[in-house]
């Protein structure tokens, strides 16, 4: 895991996006949770740690210029909330 800047997207409309630059501890997703994620319809990529403040549930994320949806939180009791990210399987 590592401290980076990823970039919180919300969608507007059609044609235009609100996004937020937060500071973020990217890691790799295990396992479990790509086989779970699976069972969704997801291809699980990314675990990303932020600040629950910094996260009002933004649809998408994009990290190192890859655009990725979130498709699972879970907020723990330190204050962060992970994001889980992934791409929805059949959809490019």
């Amino acid at each position: 895991m590592r401290d980076d800047i990823i970039t919180l997207v919300w969608p507007l409309d059609a044609t235009q996006e609100e996004k937020t630059d937060v500071f973020a501890t990217i890691g790799s997703v295990g396992q479990r949770e790509f086989f779970s994620a699976a069972q969704s319809g997801f291809k699980a990529e990314k675990k990303v740690e932020v600040w629950v403040d910094d996260y009002n549930d933004q649809p998408f994320a994009i990290v190192n210029g890859k655009r990725y949806s979130v498709y699972r939180t879970f907020e723990r009791d330190d204050q962060k909330i992970e994001l889980y990210l992934g791409q929805k399987v059949g959809v490019r």
